[in-house]
């Protein structure tokens, strides 16, 4: 096994042999989130890293979590996988702190772990978070080691055409149920006031995240990746918020303590995206409703009506961005036919399809996505 530095290197090198047809991806994708008629829709396929990489080994997530190297190593992992789809997904690498990193800002610490990612198992008492204001919200060593990590992956990523994406910001009420933990669904009825007062200072923090992962970003002023395949035009925020503890409440809970925050959040950055995992309907209709949310995407698409789930989203000018799996003895054609034909609206695709597919599987879901044109 190559040292860490040399393992990068190679990594970087195979890499930016293609950044000229990310540059193209990244524009093709900007058409897709600009509803703008096209010939060829763009497709997010990701495969098997490349023979020569195949027995790349990972590092933990609490060995990578305060190493630059072995961060870069790993998420150069995945712009492996991105690159060798060979369409238009659009190789990333982020700092990957985990999810509690935005509420690092209040204070709290993660715990590390070897077989899973950084969680918090402490929390801010009501008491606390009653006194706290805006002005409490600091950079601590872990977010600042995040900070740093990305401007390290920007300075050794330059001319590869790898982007770099910002850190997990989670919703407005994601972030509120890790400060608070599991307290907050009782307090949501005992002391719905400490609720939205604690949810302000989750948007304040938000902000602040995004803001400061876009300063080390390179080009941020144009694009915002994620996920080693999405390209967002930062003209349309390019935020990603999670929204899965929000899956948990009743329809009348998300109108006061959701729909309120996910707003607030995308206006201060201009637009983006919103992902959740699990099913809840009310949510689903929260989403479709927000004018500054132009994308969704689901961590279980499996358990969605999907055909009505992209033909709403269609007929709400949404794009819908991730994979959803092929029915059984479904085949390629078939599973093209039945996604990417029930996205479509006013002869514009608002499909974003993300797949992960078998190196041999690649040409044909190629051909069948490029067959199926706009109905007339």
């Amino acid at each position: 096994m190559l040292s860490c530095p040399d393992a990068i290197e190679r990594m970087k090198e195979h890499l930016a042999r293609e950044a000229a047809r990310y540059d193209g991806a990244v524009a093709m994708q900007k058409d897709a989130f600009y509803r703008r008629r096209v010939d060829r829709n763009p497709l997010l396929l990701t495969s098997a890293r490349p023979a020569e990489f195949s027995d790349y080994p990972r590092f933990t997530t609490k060995e990578i979590h305060y190493d630059e190297e072995k961060m870069l190593y790993n998420g150069l992992l995945d712009a492996l996988s991105s690159q060798a789809g060979g369409r238009e997904s659009v190789p990333s690498v982020r700092a990957n702190m985990g999810c509690g990193i935005v509420p690092a800002l209040f204070g709290l610490v993660q715990q590390l772990f070897d077989d899973k990612m950084p969680w918090l198992l402490t929390h801010l008492p009501p008491e606390r978070i009653r006194e706290m204001t805006s002005a409490d919200l600091t950079i601590t060593p872990e977010f600042r080691q995040a900070l740093d990590h990305m401007a390290y992956m920007a300075d050794a990523l330059r001319g590869t055409g790898v982007r770099i994406y910002p850190l997990d910001i989670q919703g407005a009420f994601d972030t509120a149920h890790l400060v608070m933990g599991d307290e907050i669904f009782y307090q949501m009825y005992d002391d719905p006031e400490l609720v939205h007062h604690l949810l302000d200072l989750c948007c304040d923090a938000i902000d602040i995240a995004f803001r400061e992962c876009l300063k080390r970003i390179p080009d941020s002023d144009e694009t915002v990746a994620h996920y080693s395949y999405l390209a967002m035009p930062r003209a349309l925020g390019g935020i990603k918020l999670s929204e899965d503890t929000s899956t948990l409440l009743s329809p009348a809970s998300i109108d006061e303590f959701v729909k309120p925050y996910m707003h607030r959040t995308l206006q201060s950055a201009g637009g983006g995206y919103i992902h959740y995992c699990g099913r809840n309907d009310a949510l689903l209709e929260a989403v479709l409703d927000e004018p500054l949310a132009h994308g969704l995407n689901f961590g279980n698409p499996d358990k969605h009506d999907m055909a009505g789930v992209l033909a709403r989203c269609a007929a709400r000018g949404k794009l819908f961005i991730g994979g959803m799996p092929r029915l059984k003895d479904e085949s390629i054609p078939a599973f093209i036919e039945r996604v990417k034909g029930a996205s479509y609206s006013d002869g514009i695709c608002h499909l974003l399809l993300v797949q992960d597919v078998l190196p041999d599987e690649r040409r044909a879901y190629c051909d069948a996505w490029d067959s199926i044109a706009a109905p007339r």
